[in-house]
């Protein structure tokens, strides 16, 4: 399996964390989106929309970083989903949430308030969308709040559905949000932070 991913890319920690805990064997290849690396000739030619991250396995060319996670865990028949049909519904429930409504707000409050995403992409901050991400991040960790009621993973054991969640909350995490009103999920996130895939997985795609 081939792995295309950037820098300081949310996005390319959910599958590198996902490739890692599944136990995958994979080739590692840095595009610098900088550079515009993306949206060379060969790049577009693994992902059309130009965008990181990317598999491909074999004849298989595969984006958006859930269902390569998907994909590398069904093939690896690996824990990281459940066994039963009603509890594997309930992962791509919480896949479907993040990316529709939880990444979307994290991305307006750490653009504004990171600055490693600030320095490495140059960008400053914009108040009103900081606003916006806030109110939305309002409504919805108030929902993994009440759904880590007296467990450590959302689905029980840890699975997909938590993985897809580390990157961008680690990234709101460091640029100072108020986790406080939400003890249960800010313990989840340091469960989270605290794996041996996380840590890879941050090394690879944040540092330097």
């Amino acid at each position: 399996m081939d792995f295309y991913y950037g820098r300081c890319s949310g996005n390319s920690a959910r599958v590198a964390f996902g490739l890692i805990e599944a136990g995958a064997t994979f080739q590692p290849h840095l595009i610098d989106t900088r550079k515009g690396e993306n949206r060379s000739a060969e790049y577009l030619a693994v992902n059309p929309m130009g965008k990181i991250p990317a598999l491909v396995d074999g004849e298989l060319k595969l984006w958006e970083s859930n269902a390569i996670n998907w994909y590398v865990v069904e093939k690896l028949k690996s824990r990281l989903l459940p066994a039963s049909l009603a509890a594997r519904a309930s992962v791509q429930r919480w896949l479907f949430f993040q990316a529709a409504h939880v990444t979307p707000a994290c991305i307006s409050v750490f653009r504004a308030t990171n600055a490693r995403v600030q320095a490495f992409w140059q960008t400053t901050a914009d108040p009103k969308a900081l606003e916006a991400g806030r109110k939305e991040l309002a409504r919805y960790l108030p929902v993994l709040e009440a759904a880590l009621a007296n467990r450590d993973w959302l689905e029980g054991d840890f699975s997909l559905a938590d993985i897809a969640y580390g990157p961008h909350f680690f990234l709101v995490a460091e640029g100072g949000f108020d986790f406080s009103p939400y003890p249960r999920l800010r313990a989840w996130q340091h469960r989270l932070e605290k794996r041996p895939g996380w840590k890879k997985a941050q090394e690879m795609i944040f540092a330097g």
